[in-house]
Order: C-alpha cells, then sequence, then structure tokens
C-alpha cells in the first residue's frame, strides 16, 4: 500500500474551536518568526483576535467548511485512485487543527505502507505554506525512526488541470453577466498575502508563481478580458504584498470599471478568506464604491478539476520513481 498524505492548516469547526485555532496559528514561528517569546505572542494575539474571528465565522454558519471538504478530497481521490487499481490509502492532516499532522503521521506509521507520496493542499510555493506544514511533518514523533519512503510535492500551479479548473470556473462567472459586456469584465486574481520581508528576505517565489499561473489561464482562456493580481488577509503592522484587493477593488471603480469577476487563485477550497472577506467584505466595498456586478468564481473544489490534478500528482510520482525502492523527494510538478 502506498499512503498519500494531504496536508493543509485546517480550521475551527465551531465557535468554540476559534481561539485555540488561532494560538496554534500564532505559534508558527515560520509564519510569525518571533526570537523569544512565541507562547506568549500566541497566546496574547489569539485572546485579542478571537472576539472578530468568531462573528466572522458565525456569518459563514459559524466555522471553517476547510475540515469537511478536506476530507471529501481525500474520499474521492483514493476511490479513483482505487478504481484504476492502485493500492492507495489517502490521509488527511491539519497545521493547526485535528486530525493533526503528528496525529495523521502516526496512523500511517500503524498502517505500514510501502511508500508515502505528500501533497500540501496548497499550489503555489510559499515558506509561511508549504515549508511550514513540512517542517511540522519532520517534527511529527515516529516519521523519522520509521523511514517511510517519501516523495515531497512543493508546488503545482502549473498543472494543466489546474489551469483548466480555473477557467472553467471563470468562464462560470463570466456567463452570470449580460453578453454585451462579458468579453470585457476584468478579471482580479486575489490571492493570500504575504509579508513583503518573506519575498525580500527569504526569497520565497510566491508572487512569481501566482504571477505564473495568473499568465498561464488568461493565455488559456482566450479573449481580451483586463486582468489584474492583488492580495488580501494581511494581518499586522508590518509591510505585505501590494496591492491589497479590498483596496484595489475601489481604485478600478473608480477607473470606472462597472464589472469585475474575482479569482481567489490561491484558495483550492471554500475559506473564511473567500466567503467572508471576498463576499462579505471586498466586494460590497467596489460595489459601494460605484461597481454595478462583482462575481467571486467558485474554488477548484466545486469545479471537476481538483480531482484530476491530485490524480496526476499521484500518477506522475508512482510513474517515475518507484517509492518502496528508495526515499526520493521530488520538487515541483513537473
Amino acid at each position: 500500500m502506498i499512503a498519500i498524505f494531504l496536508l493543509d492548516f485546517g480550521g475551527p469547526e465551531k465557535q468554540e474551536d476559534v481561539r485555540p485555532f488561532l494560538t496554534n496559528l500564532f505559534s508558527d514561528h515560520d509564519i510569525f518568526p518571533f526570537p523569544f517569546g512565541q507562547t506568549f505572542f500566541a497566546k496574547t494575539m489569539s485572546k485579542w483576535r478571537a472576539p472578530k474571528v468568531k462573528k466572522q465565522y458565525a456569518a459563514i454558519g459559524g466555522g471553517s467548511p476547510l475540515n469537511r471538504q478536506s476530507k471529501e478530497i481525500a474520499a474521492q481521490l483514493e476511490k479513483n485512485l482505487k478504481k484504476a487499481n492502485l493500492d492507495v490509502q489517502v490521509f488527511t492532516g491539519f497545521r493547526y487543527w485535528r486530525p493533526s499532522i503528528a496525529e495523521t503521521v502516526q496512523k500511517i506509521v500503524r498502517a505500514k505502507p510501502e511508500g508515502m507520496i505528500v501533497i500540501p493542499m496548497f499550489p503555489q510555493y510559499s515558506t509561511a505554506t508549504v515549508l511550514s506544514v513540512f517542517k511540522e511533518l519532520e517534527r511529527a514523533p515516529g516519521f523519522s525512526e520509521n523511514k517511510i519512503p517519501m516523495q515531497k510535492v512543493e508546488w503545482w500551479h502549473t498543472l494543466p488541470e489546474f489551469v483548466a479548473g480555473w477557467c472553467y470556473s471563470i468562464k462560470r462567472a463570466l456567463d452570470s453577466f449580460d453578453p454585451a459586456v462579458r468579453k470585457s469584465v476584468p478579471i482580479l486574481f486575489s490571492a493570500h498575502g504575504l509579508p513583503l520581508s518573506f519575498v525580500t528576505k527569504r526569497k520565497d517565489p510566491y508572487p512569481d508563481q501566482i504571477r505564473e499561473c495568473a499568465e498561464s489561464i488568461i493565455k488559456y482562456l482566450g479573449g481580451d478580458n483586463p486582468a489584474y493580481i492583488a492580495y488580501q488577509s494581511r494581518v499586522g503592522p508590518s509591510e505585505w504584498l501590494k496591492p491589497a484587493t479590498i483596496e484595489f477593488v475601489p481604485t478600478l471603480a473608480r477607473r470606472g470599471v462597472q464589472h469585475l469577476v474575482i479569482v481567489p487563485i490561491s484558495f483550492i477550497t471554500d475559506h473564511l478568506e473567500t466567503l467572508y472577506e471576498i463576499d462579505q467584505e471586498i466586494i460590497p466595498t467596489g460595489l459601494k464604491a460605484g461597481m454595478k456586478k462583482i462575481v467571486r468564481c467558485e474554488a477548484l473544489f466545486h469545479t471537476p478539476y481538483l480531482i484530476k490534478c491530485l490524480e496526476r500528482l499521484v500518477l506522475q510520482r508512482l510513474t517515475k520513481s518507484r517509492i518502496p525502492r528508495e526515499a526520493h523527494e521530488v520538487s515541483g510538478s513537473s
């Protein structure tokens, strides 16, 4: 049996989960690199942020849909791979919630797989996402001792299914506009933000990969729709990647843009950042600034293409290297 391990951040499932989830998030040294006092910082920030974040989750149903959708992805992926006569088992583990990455590692070890393929649920690489979950995996008790032959995927935004999936979602969004304006509706790729220091000091490739996949999508989509990139979800006083989506959308309105499609390019499932931040903050801000209609594309989870992406990643690894013969790490999606 080959274990397929899907890594993600996870999310609070109910209101009482919000504060401990935030504590876990702010404890992550790879995102909030405090030289000392990380525990104090995490507890203080989670206490301060929890009331506001609870209200935001209450506005989208009380908790995050991420955990449920992650389980559905794992179940469908395993079902499809087994239909292809592959002896696999698909596992999920979360950086900040349950089941934790460490808990899932123990489950995988007990299953005694011949090898393991590790796929982060972040299409573009960043030290704040992919590196963080990889480090947590390596720290998990039992991981290094068991030496399960392994391949890692570090990014997969270049897959043709990834590009096709977003084109599918964008076309559905464009189809909701009047045919007279459909071909001229601007497309705004909104990615999760990142502190600017991650790029300048860590040489994080994330913004370059966001730009790369946005360009591929526009090229494949065809047409003459103008396209832009912006960043959302800033936390704290430090400088982040710009422009900020919530500021850029009103800017477009002031330039005379009346219709807009927003593509949450770094999110493959539904999140607080899409269901609340885009739908209930960014879109109303744009409408208030004078736009007539703004549509957010559905995440890849709601298209036929996400599972196809993951199937390709698994099959590529199984074809390239017989995992049981040796441990082997692979960077990138090709």
